[in-house]
């Protein structure tokens, strides 16, 4: 892998003028937030705490966006796609979220492939950059995998100090970057290294530890279906959701038809859904086949760290800690939930 050291004021240059040509999507701060949106200068980018409350997969798989336009003429529906995708580049993304954006990637291309997500994606360009701190309170990257960004990027920036290192893993994102700094040299590793190794030593002791190993975690849920900690948690749990509309790893979504009053033309929408909400798993007969709150939480729970975990290789939590920090009862933590099922 290519890697490039670039002033800092070269690359926020870089930034500006790539701003001016793309739309270019970064963590921007709104009163006591931060959100991804559009930016016109590198001024305005927040490049580490405190973290987004949204994820950037909201750019690939929108709240809600139409799927297809329809039209009833005299003799036929006229029907017409809405695959629509725009060149983006999205700066200032926290391992965590890239992470959780190549979870999403491997989703939405395997059998039936989702044009509408993949379009949006192979049109994006990522550009990564190293958590210097803890975003916050919260989350616990470190324990679940998600502060290594695995090489799942196009450009990924480090902060050495004076400088930027850039790490290249595409060529669409050495393309991007062009000749900005100067290759970097083994000195440069070197302290690439050591920061990274102090990092981890900075966020092991800030964030709550993971009692159980991470690879037993898929054995552990499966070996707790019937703990009393869903039934205890899931009566605190008031079925709002917010847990799944944060997570940079919910997919899941429904399917509404709009039709116009004149009952000439509609459209077929797609937004998100949780199966934390009450009707999520609700069917046309009446039945609800996870009715009870404690259900719902175990279900996403097991999600996470159960069944996606042994499909894909690895836990659908990346350790953000957004659902934590959105859940109005705290009992929501998958770290939380697991270090009480791994107790002797």
């Amino acid at each position: 892998m290519k890697s490039r050291l670039v002033e800092k004021k070269d690359l926020f240059s870089w930034i500006d003028r790539l701003a001016k040509a793309n739309e270019v999507i970064a963590p921007v701060k709104q009163e006591n937030f931060t959100k991804f949106a559009p930016i016109s200068s590198a001024a305005q980018i927040v490049w580490g705490a405190p973290q987004s409350v949204l994820p950037p997969k909201q750019f690939f798989s929108p709240q809600q966006e139409t799927l297809l336009r329809y039209e009833f003429q005299e003799k036929e529906i006229k029907l017409q796609s809405e695959v629509i995708a725009q060149k983006r580049i999205l700066v200032g993304v926290h391992p965590c979220d890239l992470n959780a954006i190549y979870l999403m990637d491997q989703v939405w291309a395997e059998k039936n492939k989702d044009d509408y997500y993949l379009a949006k994606r192979q049109s994006a360009i990522l550009v990564g950059v190293d958590c210097l701190i803890p975003c916050s309170p919260e989350a616990f990257c470190l324990r679940m995998g998600g502060l290594d960004p695995k090489q799942r990027f196009d450009l990924f920036i480090t902060d050495l100090g004076k400088n930027f290192l850039v790490e290249i893993q595409t060529s669409a994102g050495e393309k991007l970057l062009g000749n900005l700094g100067k290759e970097a040299k083994a000195a440069d590793f070197k302290k690439l290294s050591a920061f990274r190794k102090k990092r981890n030593a900075l966020f092991s002791r800030r964030q709550p530890k993971l009692l159980p190993k991470y690879q037993d975690l898929p054995k552990l849920m499966k070996s707790n279906y019937q703990h009393p900690l869903w039934e205890e948690r899931g009566k605190k749990c008031y079925g709002c959701g917010s847990c799944n509309m944060v997570c940079p790893t919910c997919y899941c979504f429904d399917v509404k038809d709009q039709l116009e009053i004149d009952l000439k033309e509609g459209t077929r929408d797609r937004v998100w859904d949780g199966c934390l909400l009450a009707d999520f798993a609700k069917v046309g007969s009446g039945e609800n086949f996870r009715e009870r709150r404690s259900d719902r939480l175990r279900h996403r729970t097991y999600r996470k760290l159960y069944y996606l975990f042994e499909k894909w290789g690895e836990s659908f939590c990346t350790g953000c800690g957004r659902c934590v920090r959105a859940c109005l009862t705290k009992i929501v933590s998958p770290l939380e939930i697991a270090n009480e099922l791994g107790k002797k």
